[in-house]
């Protein structure tokens, strides 16, 4: 990721987030949604934002998030100053489970040694 989308990258994460919790009237988003990562394309037009739910369905707060990105996009277009901004994709982050997975694999690997 060069240094500007990294910056861009920031700038969406407290943008978002702040629009997840406070402008969204939606009821699946008053469970706790934590921004983990965004990814940003090299020509910044296209951003996939990683997100963790705790107390709700993920796929359904992923739906919801995904429906509801127009309106999101405009929000963040009037927070931040961009020449474009970027399209936005929310999805479920599931490095966590995969971590542990490859852990548990390297455990069985380790044991049959």
């Amino acid at each position: 990721m060069t240094r500007r989308s990294e910056k861009v990258a920031s700038l969406l994460k407290v943008a978002l987030s702040e629009i997840i919790m406070h402008e969204l009237n939606n009821p699946i988003f008053k469970n706790f949604i934590s921004i983990t990562d965004i990814k940003i394309g090299g020509d910044l037009k296209r951003a996939t934002i990683f997100f963790r739910v705790f107390s709700a369905d993920p796929k359904e707060v992923e739906a919801a998030l995904n429906q509801s990105k127009g309106y999101i996009k405009k929000l963040l277009s009037e927070r931040i100053i961009l020449k474009f901004m970027p399209d936005i994709e929310f999805k479920i982050d599931t490095s966590e489970e995969e971590e542990k997975r490859l852990l548990e694999l390297l455990d069985r690997v380790r044991k049959e040694k």
